[in-house]
C-alpha cells in the first residue's frame, strides 16, 4: 500500500517517449561549460516540506526530489517534454535482442568532495537499489546484472526484453550516489549524512523547517550554473507559499498553484507559466465485483453520460485538458484513431442502462450509487460536476469525500465502493497503463481482468521499437473501449509559475531539452 500511495500523490505533483535501440542525442551541455551569462545571485524556489532522506535512491521522498535533481545526476533523465535525455551517460546502445544496454559515461567527472566518479559508483548504486530494496527496485525488476568493464562504461543485462526499463531508469529514485559516502551502514541514513553528488549544485546548509541551500558546482561536467546559490524555501502551507511568491520572496513557486490562483497567474505579464501535459490523469473507475458495475453496459452508460470538456471547464480552472484517449496523449506514437473515449451522448447512456436490465424508479432514476473519493487536487470539484451530469441520465449520485487513509482502507483494502476516482502517473512509459488495468496491476483494485488485454500488455513491453509496440497498445485501447475498466476524465497539466525575470527555467525552450523536471543550472536572473 505504501508504494501505491506514493505513486498516486507523486503523479499529481510531477509527474516519456521511450528511446529504444541507439540513443543519446543531445546532452546536458558541454563538459564543464560555463553559460557565459554571468549574473550570479541567489535563486529561491518554494518547497512543500522537509526532506526525509539525503539519499534519493534509498526511498521515496517527494520533498527532496527537486533538490536531488540539482545535487545528484542519473545515468539518463526525463525532461519536461517527457523525453529521455543524457545525464552521466553521454550515449547508450541497446543490443539487438533488447537484453543488454551499454552506457558510455562522461569522463573526468568528480563528486562534490573532489573524489573521482567512476562506473563502480553506478554499479554500487544499482546493486544497492536491488539488494536493499530501494524505491525503484520493482520498477527495475528486469535488471539481472550490472557490470563495469572500465571506468567509463556500464553494462546492464536484463532478464528479458523490457521496453519500460530506460524510462524507469530515467525517472525516480535512480540517482547515482557515491559508494565512499553511502557504503557501509549509510545507505538509508535519512538526513544524518550530508548529500554528495555530481550535479550542478553542491549541498551547503539545511535548516529544518526553513530552507535547504545549495551552492554552484564550478566543476560540473555539464552546463555550469549562472546563479551562485539555489535555496529551497520550506513552506508547508500552500497559501503561505503563494503569498510569498506574489511578494517576491520566491523566484519560482516550485509547485503547481492552487486552482483559485491559476487564471490570475496566467494573466499576469510579470509571471511566466509554461503549461506542460504530463502522463498523469484523473480517471473514474468502478467496483467490477459488485452489480450492476460488473456489466460493461453500465460502465459504458456512465461514460456516455459525461462531458469531459464541461468537467474541465467547470472544475479544473486551467489545470486540465479533457481526455479523449484511453492512454496518455503524451505517447502520441501509440494512440489509436479508432478507439477513443466516448463523446457526450446522454440518450445513448439511457439506452445502455436499459440494455443492462435497469428500469427507472418513481423518481426517474435507473441507478443510485455512492461515489467515494479522497480530498486533494481537483477531486471534489470534478466529482461535483460528475454528479450533476449523471443525474441528467437518471443516475443518482451521493458523494462521500474522505481523507486519504480512510479512502484507502474503504476502497483499496476493503473493496467497499461502487464508483471512485484516482489521479495517477501513467508513465514513464506507455506500458505503465498496465499498473491500472492489468490483472496484476499495482493500482488495479477494481476486480478487472481480461486475458486478452494482459497478453497485449505483455507483448508490448517485450518489443523494442515504437513501430513494433504500436499494434499491441492499439489492442489495449480497443479492449478498454469495450470493457471500460476506467474512464479518463482529464490530463494533468503542470503549471510551475516563475517571475518573468527568471530566464532559462526547466520548462523554457532553451533549457527543456537539457534539464530534468526541476533542474536549475540554465537559470539566469535578469532584474
Amino acid at each position: 500500500m505504501m508504494k501505491r500511495k506514493a505513486i498516486v500523490w507523486l503523479a499529481l505533483l510531477l509527474a516519456l517517449s521511450l528511446l529504444a535501440g541507439c540513443a543519446g542525442s543531445g546532452s546536458g551541455g558541454e563538459e564543464g561549460q560555463d553559460n557565459g551569462s554571468g549574473g550570479g545571485g541567489t535563486l529561491v524556489v518554494g518547497a512543500s516540506g522537509d526532506p526525509q532522506t539525503f539519499n534519493p535512491s534509498a526511498r521515496a521522498d517527494d520533498n527532496f526530489y527537486a533538490a536531488a535533481q540539482n545535487i545528484f545526476s542519473r545515468l539518463i533523465k526525463i525532461n519536461n517534454n517527457q523525453e529521455i535525455i543524457p545525464d552521466l551517460a553521454k550515449e547508450w546502445t541497446v543490443s539487438k535482442d533488447g537484453t543488454e544496454i551499454t552506457f558510455k559515461l562522461h569522463e573526468n567527472v568528480k563528486w562534490h568532495d573532489g573524489e573521482p566518479f567512476t562506473s563502480a559508483d553506478v554499479k554500487f548504486t544499482l546493486d544497492s537499489i536491488h539488494e536493499k530494496a530501494g524505491f525503484a527496485v520493482s520498477n527495475l525488476s528486469s535488471m539481472e546484472e550490472v557490470t563495469a568493464p572500465d571506468d567509463n562504461t556500464v553494462v546492464i543485462k536484463l532478464s528479458k526484453p523490457d521496453a519500460t526499463f530506460l524510462g524507469y531508469l530515467a525517472w525516480y529514485a535512480t540517482f547515482i550516489v557515491p559508494e565512499h559516502i553511502y557504503g557501509g551502514g549509510n545507505w538509508d541514513a535519512g538526513t544524518a549524512v550530508e548529500p554528495v553528488g555530481t550535479g550542478p549544485f553542491k549541498f551547503a546548509e539545511y535548516q529544518t523547517g526553513v530552507s535547504l541551500t545549495l551552492e554552484r558546482n564550478d566543476d560540473y561536467f555539464g552546463q555550469v550554473p549562472s546563479v551562485d546559490r539555489l535555496v529551497f524555501s520550506i513552506m508547508t502551507d500552500p497559501n503561505t507559499m503563494v503569498q510569498a511568491f506574489y511578494n517576491g520572496e520566491l523566484d519560482i513557486l516550485g509547485t503547481d498553484p492552487p486552482s483559485s490562483e491559476v487564471q490570475s497567474m496566467l494573466d499576469d505579464p510579470d509571471i511566466t507559466v509554461n503549461p506542460k501535459v504530463f502522463p498523469s490523469r484523473y480517471y473514474l473507475t468502478f467496483n467490477m465485483e459488485k452489480a450492476p458495475f460488473d456489466k460493461p453496459q453500465v460502465r459504458q452508460a456512465i461514460a456516455y453520460a459525461l462531458d469531459n470538456e464541461e468537467i474541465v471547464k467547470r472544475a479544473m480552472k486551467g489545470q486540465g485538458q479533457a481526455s479523449t484517449t484511453f492512454i496518455s496523449p503524451v505517447y502520441e506514437w501509440a494512440l489509436s484513431d479508432q478507439y477513443k473515449v466516448p463523446g457526450y451522448e446522454p440518450e445513448r447512456a439511457r439506452k445502455l442502462l436499459e440494455e443492462a436490465g435497469l428500469t427507472p424508479d418513481g423518481n426517474g432514476n435507473y441507478l443510485s450509487l455512492t461515489f467515494k473519493l479522497f480530498e486533494g487536487g481537483a477531486f471534489s470539484d470534478i466529482a461535483t460536476v460528475v454528479k450533476d451530469q449523471l443525474s441528467q441520465v437518471g443516475i443518482d449520485v451521493k458523494l462521500s469525500v474522505m481523507d486519504y487513509a480512510t479512502w484507502e482502507e474503504e476502497v483499496v483494502n476493503s473493496r467497499n465502493f461502487e464508483l471512485t476516482m484516482l489521479g495517477g502517473y501513467q508513465g514513464p512509459d506507455v506500458g505503465a497503463v498496465g499498473s491500472r488495468v492489468g490483472s496484476e496491476g499495482a493500482s488495479n483494485f477494481m476486480g478487472y481482468s481480461n486475458p486478452g488485454l494482459d497478453q497485449a500488455l505483455k507483448e508490448g513491453v517485450t518489443r523494442t521499437t515504437e513501430e513494433e509496440r504500436k499494434p499491441y497498445y492499439e489492442e489495449v485501447q480497443r479492449i478498454m473501449s469495450e470493457d471500460m475498466p476506467i474512464y479518463p476524465v482529464s490530463e494533468w497539466v503542470s503549471l510551475v509559475p516563475a517571475h518573468s525575470y527568471v530566464k532559462g527555467d526547466p520548462t523554457s525552450d532553451e533549457a527543456i531539452v537539457h534539464t530534468g523536471f526541476s533542474e536549475y543550472n540554465y537559470v539566469r536572473i535578469e532584474k
